[in-house]
């Protein structure tokens, strides 16, 4: 996938985050933390009359008053949008948008064609501070606005539902997100964005266009995001077209945890691509119907070329359930995983942190393919850069079932890693035309420096065994590297070696059992 994509406006800014009070209105002097209603100013609410100026004119009320509420009763509010800005309603900083419920209060896009955000700032580089949106429904009606091609995204035209690129303290909790057809949902992307919170929310029926192309349903690039406790779900489950990822990150300082995810090609995309990008902890997600369960990509961004594309960051305690024969027809001649380096990544990964994760390849008829020889459990290599060094990673206490080819594939060179207490259950389930050594428990390769393989435990518990290994180690190891501790058990009776060197490396693994 390409992921070099415009990252927002380069910015730097620092604001106040902004507490937004609920009062009555007084006549018609507004103060900073008043309240009115969309109807108040001429919105309907029947789905029928176009409530866009009115809408409009409520934010620009209040917004001239240094800010406060703006109040959607229920109801189900048409917009259209302004063919001279590309954009329905113009968002701005110190707003709070409330609704109803998000079942209740709902902004219609009307049939539009191609447009740049259903909600959006006045211009890239409005700052956004303090805005924030609550309890409401965005429906971006994408059976009549879809994307027949990939020109329709031309001259920016991506159809964001919400767009930040300047803006901290900013807050989208408790709406849904339905309808949606475009490169992003929400996007708050840019190194002026920090301190927002996307929690609590429902994204739903996203995709499911006549094409497919690359999407991200939050596209986050900043500092300070937490992303908790949402619900993603395509619009046709697995198979689904232009529903490629959930949620993508950029930047520092990341919580990304308790998050539900169904019928996405790739659940999570931990990206090493911003000036900075440290502490991304994603943790206690659930992933379903996927193709690749969470994939980190560590590139290097402009103006550097020296410092790790990603470091400090945690990928811990997910559930990933892949379904196989769901995106075959996509993606079937691409490896699927559960957790992967992206294979073109150019940076150094640095202190990356895999742990307790359960990973499970789920329907799978048996149609092999020659791709599936890497289609691992946890997947580590590199094809663009395959002499860059990692350092410290951490692979511990993770479950891997039925992956199609080894349960851990980790070949790129490594300095100070471990890889202990894993289990892996009946790897190898392809039968695709590769060497039997791609079904092995676990395969090292490239060199390796201070890594420690050990007490993993290797399971094939099947009448006909698939696994044809335990630990495949054919990493030169330059110094300091163990296999100790680590057990095979074959139910068939078939004899396996628990641990094959490369035969003829420089310095030899010290094993043991």
């Amino acid at each position: 996938m390409n992921r070099i994509q415009f990252i927002g406006i380069k910015l730097i800014a620092l604001f106040a985050v902004i507490s937004l009070a609920q009062v009555t209105i007084v006549c018609q002097s507004l103060s900073a933390r008043d309240r009115v209603s969309v109807k108040d100013f001429g919105a309907v609410g029947n789905g029928k009359a176009d409530d866009t100026k009115a809408i409009q004119a409520a934010i620009d009320r209040v917004a001239s008053s240094g800010g406060g509420i703006v109040f959607f009763p229920s109801g189900n509010y048409k917009v259209t949008i302004d063919p001279s800005t590309s954009r329905a309603i113009t968002i701005r900083s110190r707003i709070t948008l409330q609704g109803e419920g998000h079942k209740n209060s709902i902004i219609k896009l009307e049939h539009q064609g191609n447009y740049t955000a259903i909600l959006t700032g006045e211009a890239l580089a409005s700052d956004l501070s303090g805005f924030a949106m609550y309890d409401l429904a965005i429906d971006g009606n994408a059976t009549k606005n879809p994307v027949k091609s990939l020109s329709d995204f031309e001259d920016e035209k991506r159809r964001f539902a919400l767009r930040i690129y300047v803006g901290t303290g900013i807050s989208i909790e408790r709406c849904r997100f339905t309808n949606q057809s475009n490169a992003n949902t929400v996007t708050t992307n840019g190194e002026a964005v920090s301190d927002v919170q996307i929690k609590n929310n429902v994204f739903e029926l996203i995709g499911g266009d006549p094409i497919d192309y690359d999407h991200s349903t939050i596209y986050a690039h900043g500092q300070r995001i937490q992303i908790s406790n949402n619900s993603f779900k395509s619009k046709n489950g697995a198979g689904t077209k232009a529903a490629r990822t959930a949620i993508e990150t950029h930047g520092d300082d990341y919580i990304v945890n308790g998050n539900f995810i169904s019928g996405y090609t790739n659940g999570i995309y931990v990206t090493g691509y911003a000036r900075s990008s440290e502490r991304q902890n994603v943790t206690h997600n659930t992933i379903k119907n996927a193709y690749t369960g969470i994939t980190v990509w560590s590139y290097f961004y402009p103006g550097n070329k020296t410092n790790p594309g990603l470091m400090h960051s945690r990928i811990a305690n997910n559930e990933i359930h892949l379904d196989i024969n769901g995106w075959r027809s996509l993606w079937g001649d691409s490896p699927s995983a559960g957790i992967a380096l992206e294979s073109n990544s150019e940076a150094t990964v640095k202190n990356l942190h895999i742990v307790g994760n359960r990973i499970r390849f789920t329907n799978f008829s048996g149609t092999s393919r020659s791709s599936d020889n890497l289609a691992s459990g946890i997947s580590m290599w590199r094809y663009a850069a395959p002499k860059v060094l990692s350092e410290g990673i951490y692979i511990l206490n993770n479950t891997i079932e039925n992956s199609l080819g080894s349960g851990m594939y980790i070949v790129m060179p490594i300095k100070t890693g471990r890889i202990w207490q894993n289990t892996i259950v009946n790897p190898g389930q392809s039968q695709g035309s590769f060497h039997k050594d791609y079904r092995s428990g676990i395969i090292l390769g490239s060199s390796f420096e201070d890594v420690q393989i050990n007490r993993n435990l290797l399971i094939d518990n099947q009448r006909i065994n698939t696994m044809t290994a335990g630990i495949i180690g054919n990493a030169d190891c330059i110094a300091n590297c163990e296999a100790r501790g680590n057990s095979l058990q074959v139910s068939s009776g078939a004899t396996l070696e628990l641990f094959r060197p490369k035969s003829g490396t420089r310095n030899a693994f010290n094993v043991s059992p």
